[in-house]
């Protein structure tokens, strides 16, 4: 007999996770179906020679008024508990200085040349004005707007931080990507106070790390789902799902729904989903993928003494250096420290290629470390369903399909990672009141 419930979550990432919680919360029995033998997707911890590692490198945004936090005072019994995440730290040429967020922050920030900080902080204005008096720049890119004005040092600087804030390059990252509103559900209108959010904000100061790790924020997921409300089953793929009957096909089983929420790759749905239009199949297939790299070292002692995180644009690959024990000396043995490396895995490169290669950037930038490693760990990893190009056409989260519905990454342009995927589910929730499904 085929077992049916209200919703099918497919996919228990972070999207999925988010989305059988609230809804159960409205009072949906939720299945959550996940083809991994773990759940939490990219936002988990497991154990490696003692060190608790993260499944990439996260730094969690918009904490203090976003969309987790709004998430979180709804549905969660369990509220993690984040530490301030400090300052960003950019190496380049040579030279480590503070990330530059604002108007003194660029005039300060002397390891790029005078001559291009006069130059930027020129073309911002100009944008930022532009912007807020509607111009959208979501298909000019960034190295179109720029032009060749500018030094090769600088723009490998704006090069690697489109890198890390779109998962591509300044040539396909959009302007707008840049001008990504810190104000959640602002309803100011007035251009000056807009300028002046954008120009002169102090920097990530609701930015945090979760205390525990990952794992802690999976942890109180799963402990404030409702009694009996919420089933999740592991190591079971989605084979097919039949939208005319409402039935998902999986390795184990066949279930029914009334509605169904698809939250793993939406790229993917045409290997499943029988009888989608071909324009709807273009649209998936501009979704591009962001792979990385991952490297975590544990390390004798602690190197890394700033609390924050560094942006190695002297490296390469680029790279972003998170000293997670720093936030939770109990991710690392007693006196060791647990460091992240990522960096961007380029499209069909062999990965033991690229495994040695970011490592011996790692050693070139810091020689010391290379006598201080006890543990190697490396992950190849997808941080984002889908990078925010010029070129990329987002999903949404209706689908042609009756009572079908996305979430995640790929479905919501706005900022990165769990905030980002935040941002999916209170949209999908949105069209779920909408369409009276809850």
């Amino acid at each position: 007999m085929t077992e049916k419930k209200d919703v099918i979550v497919v996919g228990a990432g972070i999207s999925g996770l988010l989305t059988a919680l609230s809804l159960s919360k409205e009072g949906k029995d939720v299945l959550v179906l996940e083809e991994l033998p773990a759940i939490g997707g990219v936002c988990r911890s497991y154990m490696v020679d003692g060190y608790q590692v993260d499944t990439g490198a996260h730094i969690i945004t918009r904490t203090g008024q976003g969309p987790l936090r709004d998430l979180m005072t709804r549905y969660f019994d369990v509220i993690p508990n984040f530490v301030p995440h400090g300052k960003y730290y950019v190496l380049l040429n040579n030279r480590m200085r503070p990330f530059p967020w604002n108007l003194q922050g660029w005039f300060n920030f002397d390891i790029i040349s005078e001559v291009d900080r006069i130059y930027l902080m020129k073309t911002l204005f100009s944008v930022s004005y532009l912007y807020n008096a509607g111009e959208t720049f979501s298909n000019k890119s960034i190295a179109e707007l720029l032009g060749t004005g500018l030094s090769s040092q600088t723009m490998r600087f704006l090069d690697c931080i489109s890198m890390f804030m779109s998962g591509a390059s300044m040539k396909e990252t959009p302007v707008a990507r840049f001008l990504d509103s810190e104000s959640y559900k602002s309803k100011s209108n007035n251009v000056l106070e807009k300028l002046y959010n954008v120009l002169m904000k102090e920097g990530a100061l609701d930015q945090v790390y979760p205390k525990g790790g990952l794992q802690s924020i999976i942890t109180a997921i799963e402990s404030s789902f409702p009694r009996e409300k919420v089933e999740i089953k592991t190591g079971e793929k989605v084979l097919k799902i039949d939208t005319g009957q409402k039935k998902v096909e999986t390795t184990k089983g066949e279930y029914s729904y009334n509605t169904i929420v698809y939250s793993a790759f939406a790229c993917e749905l045409p290997n499943i989903v029988e009888g989608l239009s071909e324009e709807y199949k273009r649209t998936l297939k501009k979704l591009p993928k962001t792979s990385a790299m991952m490297i975590w070292l544990g390390l004798d002692e602690q190197v890394f003494q700033k609390d924050g995180s560094e942006i190695w644009v002297d490296s390469d690959p680029y790279t972003w250096v998170v000293p997670i024990s720093n936030y939770d000396p109990g991710l690392a043995p007693k006196g060791k420290q647990l460091v992240g490396f990522m960096s961007k895995l380029q499209e069909n490169a062999d990965p033991e290629k690229e495994k040695k290669k970011a490592l011996e950037a790692i050693y070139k930038i810091k020689p010391e470390l290379e006598k201080k490693v006890n543990m190697i760990h490396y992950q190849i990893l997808i941080p984002e369903k889908a990078a925010w190009t010029v070129n990329t056409q987002f999903t949404g989260i209706r689908t042609p399909m009756k009572d079908f519905y996305l979430a995640g990454t790929d479905t919501e342009k706005k900022s990165m990672g769990i905030t980002r995927a935040s941002y999916s589910v209170l949209k999908l929730l949105d069209t779920l009141k909408e369409d009276k499904v809850i």
